[in-house]
């Protein structure tokens, strides 16, 4: 994995095999650092999957899951297929408060490892 950007309390760790991109950001996802995963997500030209696994994150604002609502739409009308991992307490919390938990495409994480 490659680390596209990083501050103090944020980084985001890209891999890109085959026909997918996975973006792992791991710290404090919000309105400061939601520019730095953008752009990592930005690389995916010519992937058929993007897989973003929200296990490294440790916190989450309403910047984080506008990212995640707009990276879906794009998704759907780009053509390409989005994977959400499920991330820890904190960030599932906020998930299932919004209602975006029963939205979102999730997937378990070993099926993504499995995949690739």
């Amino acid at each position: 994995m490659t680390s596209l950007g990083s501050t103090p309390s944020f980084d985001v760790a890209v891999d890109r095999a085959g026909g997918r991109l996975l973006a792992a950001p791991s710290g404090e996802l919000d309105l400061a650092t939601a520019p730095l995963l953008i752009a990592a997500l930005r690389a995916h030209d010519g992937c058929e999957r993007v897989v973003i696994d929200l296990r490294g994150l440790s916190f989450m604002d309403s910047s984080g899951l506008r990212l995640l609502v707009s990276e879906h739409a794009r998704a759907q009308a780009e053509g390409y297929e989005l994977q959400l991992v499920r991330g820890g307490p904190e960030v599932a919390r906020l998930l299932r408060l919004t209602r975006l938990d029963e939205q979102l495409p999730f997937v378990d994480a070993d099926a993504v490892e499995r995949l690739g």
